[in-house]
């Protein structure tokens, strides 16, 4: 991989951005994170945003994306967990990777975004800061990147209107999450060696279930692992465990075709809790999770 653009916007005075009321996608800062670049050759474009969260005992549930303009590019639950003993000062770094796809050629200028779907009162998205001795008034810089993705071999970042729920109060054995939306095929590498990596966040209750994440050829499991992932906050109900598994897959027949799923299973069951993504761009509380992202490497 090769950085296209990217930057680490690290500001003397802090910035904070507002937690406390519900947000649609919305440009963090149009002039200092924005990126200009060329859509890479393949039409797969990495991006990695990261910054923190802090101000409370308790967390709101956000979304980090890209903005083109007024478009949503990509919108995704990011990953962060709690470092100790939540306090108001505690900082919980929040981290979205993902993959877009098709990208068009040309130029094209991506605004790093949030939205805020569970709103709390006093927490903040916070960046920058003085480099002194005076405590809890700097954050550091705020990561935004974008790598190009010379050895992917397919990649759904799937975000549907209508949000998705995969219950996971029964016992299941691996099971594909969508056929259509979420299956990927692709020629194995000369290699045939591939990695392949799924993000999607569970959602619910107080306590979460077990869940494995892996791939399905037909009806053969190919990979299943353990994901992943971790609470910002004390688990309630809205709270989002976003979960992610990587797993490799070696012995595959160079050059050959393969279609595979992206599927999940669940070991141990909780009620009303789910896998869950998509739903609408909109200022209604806790109706949205961002997309599922389910990518296949050459390695």
């Amino acid at each position: 991989m090769s950085l296209i653009a990217g930057m680490n916007y690290d500001p003397s005075g802090a910035v904070s951005k507002s937690t406390a009321s519900r947000l649609v996608m919305t440009a963090f800062d149009t002039t200092n994170l924005r990126l200009t670049f060329t859509a890479p050759s393949n039409g797969y474009v990495l991006c990695r945003m990261r910054t923190n969260l802090s101000g409370a005992t308790t967390f709101p549930t956000i979304l980090l994306g890209i903005l083109e303009s007024t478009t949503v590019v990509a919108r995704i639950a990011p990953m962060g967990g709690m470092p100790g003993t939540v306090l108001a000062t505690t900082n919980v770094t929040q981290e979205a990777l993902f993959v877009v796809p098709d990208v068009s050629s040309g130029s094209h200028t991506w605004d790093a975004a949030y939205g805020v779907e569970i709103l709390l009162a006093s927490t903040n998205i916070h960046y920058g800061g003085p480099d002194d001795i005076t405590a809890n008034n700097a954050w550091g810089g705020f990561q935004y990147e974008l790598w190009t993705c010379p050895n992917i071999l397919g990649a759904k970042l799937y975000d549907p209107a209508s949000a998705v729920s995969k219950v996971t109060t029964s016992a299941l054995a691996m099971t594909a999450f969508d056929t259509t939306n979420l299956r990927i095929t692709f020629t194995a590498p000369s290699s045939g060696n591939v990695l392949v990596r799924i993000r999607c966040p569970v959602h619910g209750a107080t306590t979460f279930p077990q869940v494995l994440f892996g791939v399905l050829d037909g009806s053969t499991v190919r990979a299943r692992t353990t994901p992943i992932g971790g609470l910002k906050t004390t688990a309630i109900a809205t709270a989002l465990l976003t979960l992610e598994s990587e797993a490799i897959v070696t012995g595959l027949t160079p050059d050959a075709s393969y279609t595979w799923d992206a599927a999940y299973g669940v070991e141990t069951v909780v009620a009303s809790t789910g896998l869950k993504y998509g739903g609408p761009n909109n200022t209604t509380t806790d109706d949205a999770r961002g997309a599922i992202s389910y990518e296949i490497w050459a390695i």
